[in-house]
């Protein structure tokens, strides 16, 4: 009885020397915030989770492309271009800012998943893309640390020469391009562990961005939108774990998801380089997708599905392919009719809408006028 004690030391022993010797060598927080793909939900009464360490330095905005956004927005796409910290940290800020707007942020980070991640099938204002461009970070939180990072903001709508373009309603702003230039350290006297200085830095990053992006007066839920119902969801699109859909979109005429997949290769269940649109080809069969024949640069196919005819195209751009689905809306005869209708007693959405469509060039030109004479 008195020797079984020594089996239990000894495992004891060892069970400290393995948990000393695999003890990783990072501190809490080092690696960055943790970013989830999904709708971002905050506490309301204290949204900013984590205290913002006091900085010195200098953050600097510039607009590179575009103009200003009227930052009118209800559904936003916040998209990691990367897996760095830094981009991770200026999602998580934008979404409390987001959040604290009263907007919905749906994050979309990198994922490591070798699995499909299902998109959310929510029509989106606009999609942010943000990217790590240039970063020196600190060996601890108290250092001095460098980073560039861009914000891409635009309209989630099928790209210029794409088969379904001409579906769409003018666009309600251009791309807005917006590069951030950060140098931070603690300011004098100040102290900060990694999550705090992280958290100050991705709200540095964000503030300087809206500031350049938006007018002054900033972010704000519009008090009203125009309601545009088609009386069922968007439609799912295939997916493969090289796809990345960035959004979905849903306009008077038109409907459905742009998105990507980037690199040539990957590789099979068997560890063999294949074309990294190979499992897309498998799948798109299995779907009871068609090919179409297509005079344009996209490779199209086409299916019958729950009552509507959905479409699904790529296009090579070098690097990777651009991915679309979309949906046609049916009944635009009826359509119109409706909203001249209701356009005649007043309802300003309905003449809205009539506004809308007359930018589609892809509207039949019988609906075209009737939609012209019901405004003279």
């Amino acid at each position: 009885m008195r020797n079984s004690i020594v089996p239990l030391v000894a495992a004891v022993v060892l069970f400290t020397i393995g948990a000393i010797a695999i003890r990783p060598n990072v501190s809490r927080g080092q690696g960055g915030p943790e970013v989830n793909a999904g709708i971002l939900r905050l506490p309301k009464r204290n949204p900013l989770r984590t205290a913002s360490a006091e900085l010195a330095g200098s953050t600097a905005a510039r607009l590179e492309r575009g103009a200003r956004d009227d930052g009118l927005w209800r559904v936003v796409v916040v998209a990691g271009d990367d897996r760095e910290p830094t981009t991770r940290s200026a999602m998580l800020a934008l979404g409390e800012d987001l959040f604290t707007a009263g907007m919905i942020a749906v994050m979309d980070p990198m994922s490591n998943a070798s699995e499909p991640t299902p998109p959310l099938p929510i029509p989106a204002d606009r999609v942010i893309r943000i990217a790590t461009r240039d970063v020196a970070i600190g060996a601890t939180p108290d250092a001095e640390w460098k980073a560039t990072v861009s914000f891409s903001i635009s309209d989630p709508r099928l790209p210029i020469g794409h088969p379904g373009e001409a579906l769409q309603s003018a666009p309600m702003s251009l791309q807005t391009v917006v590069v951030v230039n950060h140098e931070g350290r603690p300011a004098a006297g100040g102290h900060s562990d990694w999550p705090t200085r992280w958290a100050a830095t991705g709200r540095s990053l964000v503030r300087a961005m809206l500031g350049t992006a938006l007018p002054p007066s900033g972010l704000r839920r519009p008090e009203s939108h125009l309601a545009i119902e088609w009386g069922s969801p968007v439609p799912f699109p295939p997916t493969t774990p090289e796809m990345r859909w960035s959004g979905a979109f849903q306009y008077d005429l038109v409907r459905g998801w742009i998105g990507a997949i980037s690199g040539r290769t990957v590789r099979d269940d068997k560890g063999r380089i294949e074309p990294a649109i190979a499992p897309l080809m498998r799948l798109l069969p299995r779907g009871t997708w068609e090919p179409v024949a297509s005079d344009s640069s996209w490779k199209q196919w086409s299916r019958l599905r729950d009552g509507q005819q959905q479409w699904f195209a790529i296009r090579d751009v070098g690097d990777g392919w651009l991915c679309s689905m979309w949906c046609e809306r049916p009944g635009v005869t009826e359509l119109v009719t409706g909203w001249i209708r209701a356009s005649r007693t007043g309802d300003t959405q309905a003449a809205e809408h009539l506004r809308r469509l007359l930018s589609a060039p892809a509207l039949p030109e019988t609906e075209r006028l009737r939609i012209e004479q019901s405004f003279k």
